[in-house]
């Protein structure tokens, strides 16, 4: 099973999931903190109030891209880019 096709642990390549990008858990984290800022804004208190309704479900966002790239290694977790990596050949 030296095909190219199939990884070291003989399966098929093709069936690994794709990894999600970082900016897929910012822009669904900054939208969803977007509606909870319109929901709280008061008008009158000023545009910078509560700013950390928007930029904590972003970084929430990011940090559960992360762990289901980490779970299904995929991505920077996937075992042949940290072999490589460990070898120094990124």
């Amino acid at each position: 099973m030296n095909d190219a096709r199939f990884n070291k642990e003989g399966k098929d390549k093709m069936t690994k999931p794709r990894p999600w990008r970082m900016e897929f858990g910012f822009v669904i984290g900054l939208l969803i903190g977007a509606l909870a800022w319109w929901s709280a804004y008061e008008p009158g208190a000023g545009l910078f109030q509560n700013v950390q309704l928007i930029i904590v479900p972003a970084a929430f966002g990011i940090f559960v891209v992360s762990l289901r790239n980490r779970r299904k290694r995929v991505g920077p977790y996937d075992p042949e880019v940290v072999a490589r990596n460990k070898d120094g050949v990124v």
